[in-house]
């Protein structure tokens, strides 16, 4: 995902519609901070959000392996639920989709590659899968 969602979001940048951009931003504004409280409602509203995106790729194929991706990571993501809590990480998810809708809109495409590898860098998943880490590391030593 770290190099493939940087690719849709550079190309939903140079390919984007008027009907992509209404999709975008109508799941920006649905978002929900993924935490215990909103749970299963948050990871489905930023999922949405995820594919509004990689759809305005207009990549068939990015799109069938993000989709798929997504899926195969999707417990990662309801490990982090279990996450100590913290509201920064999750503020700054939000703030991070609709900084990237903006650079989409805009045509910036660098930067809304730039802005989603950092996105995926410091995601619930990124962070879950390196909990466990650290915890099967602390098993083995």
């Amino acid at each position: 995902m770290s190099s493939l969602d940087p690719t849709a979001a550079e190309l939903a940048a140079r390919r984007r519609t008027d009907d992509d951009i209404a999709t975008m931003r109508g799941a920006v504004d649905r978002p929900l901070p993924v935490t215990r409280q909103w749970g299963d409602e948050a990871l489905t509203a930023h999922r949405a959000f995820h594919q509004a995106l990689y759809r305005a790729s207009h990549n068939d194929v990015l799109i069938r392996l993000l989709d798929d991706l997504w899926d195969k990571s999707d417990r990662y993501r309801r490990l982090g639920l279990e996450l100590p809590p913290g509201d920064e990480p999750r503020t700054r998810d939000l703030q991070e989709h609709h900084r990237l809708v903006s650079l989409v809109v805009d045509g910036r495409a660098a930067e809304a590659a730039q802005l989603m590898r950092d996105h995926i860098a410091h995601s619930l998943t990124a962070t879950a899968i390196s909990a466990l880490e650290d915890r099967e590391g602390a098993r083995t030593a």
